[in-house]
């Protein structure tokens, strides 16, 4: 008798959201990317997250490519085709923020940023850094030089805490990590991130990491190892290991469609207000690790997974490892507790372990 009143009681949930939206329109979609739509990483998986609502009867539309500095003229043509707008950029923040307070009728939402208002412009991120901390432990297991390079895009602060936290994680297994960084101040310029990428290796970095959207570490990491070096290779924001699989670990992987989901059948809905300000992780699958390299040893793999699981499974906070209290590369310290979202999106410092300097501004 349980299970068929819990039967109906989900007939019920689910034709009451048909009745609600029969007859209705669903809302439109806008979208803006700094990168093309297939740059392979950042732009690429919104691109896809956001095409992904079409199957439920969404319709989107985007405009790539757009440089910060002048992304307010398209978030204003978005908005009065579109009912929401989302902006996936940290530098579109502060123009968006603007084009909202004039635009009332449509709601905007910004990606890794913190600002928005109480009527229509929210925003939200995906915990990047869970993953990133899960791949500096195999980082950290994997490495024979205790040198980790990265291909440093923009240092703003889901970047910098990115680092950080691959940091944190690579000195759980191995104390002794360095970690170094060769800033090309970009997200997407494929020749200068393999300069900086060889700059890496050369000088001792055998594993690779990236925050821009080209997969020249890892092109680089395979060419390099079939010549004689042993080096590795991360991924960054989507899968990029057919690009050097022999010599490819994993790496940091969203998965934006489940949030865009969600946000757009609040406002389907009826339902959707401002503050939610949405940060998603391992938990709810926003974030997660790509498919793991032929080669990588089995012992790395099992170490992972198991921290990972942990994670899910709710054994470590959601600002882990930083909740924990931690070590400026300064010296000075942040005790336990000290640190949760507001100072992870302001975060502009390195973690003892970074070796580079931190970029001035």
């Amino acid at each position: 008798m349980k299970k068929v009143i819990a039967l109906m009681a989900v007939v019920a949930m689910f034709a009451a959201f048909s009745i609600s939206t029969v007859g209705k329109k669903l809302p439109s979609v806008g979208y803006v990317l700094v990168g093309p739509k297939n740059d392979g990483g950042w732009s690429m998986r919104h691109h896809q997250g956001f095409q992904s609502l079409t199957k439920h009867g969404y319709d989107v539309s985007m405009v790539e490519m757009v440089p910060e500095a002048d992304s307010s003229k398209i978030f204003r043509k978005l908005a009065r085709k579109h009912d929401i707008v989302f902006a996936t950029s940290f530098g579109y923040m502060d123009h968006m923020l603007k084009v909202a307070e004039k635009n009332k009728d449509t709601v905007f939402l910004h990606a890794t940023g913190y600002k928005g208002n109480d009527k229509n412009m929210d925003n939200y991120v995906c915990h990047s850094f869970q993953a990133r901390y899960l791949t500096g432990i195999a980082a950290g297991m994997l490495t024979k030089t205790n040198k980790i390079g990265v291909v440093g895009s923009h240092p703003i602060p889901e970047i910098i805490r990115n680092i950080n936290a691959l940091t944190l994680g690579a000195q759980t297994v191995n104390p002794d990590i360095e970690v170094n960084i060769v800033w090309i101040n970009s997200w997407f310029d494929p020749p200068k991130d393999m300069d900086a990428a060889k700059a890496l290796l050369d000088s001792g970095n055998d594993i690779l990491y990236t925050t821009t959207d080209s997969p020249s570490v890892v092109s680089l990491a395979q060419r390099a190892w079939k010549s004689g070096k042993e080096v590795w290779s991360m991924g960054n924001d989507a899968p990029m290991g057919s690009h050097g699989p022999d010599r490819y670990i994993t790496g940091m992987m969203f998965n934006w469609n489940v949030l865009y989901k969600h946000i757009v059948d609040q406002l389907a809905q009826g339902k959707l207000k401002m503050n939610q300000r949405w940060a998603w992780g391992l938990q709810e699958n926003c974030v997660g690790l790509s498919p793991w390299g032929k080669n990588v040893p089995g012992e790395v793999i099992n170490k992972v997974e198991t921290v990972r699981m942990n994670w899910i499974n709710d054994q470590m906070g959601t600002y882990y490892p930083f909740d924990q209290g931690i070590t400026k590369a300064d010296g000075s310290t942040v005790g336990k507790g000290e640190i949760a979202r507001p100072q992870l999106e302001t975060m502009q410092y390195f973690v003892k372990g970074v070796a580079s300097p931190f970029p001035v501004k």
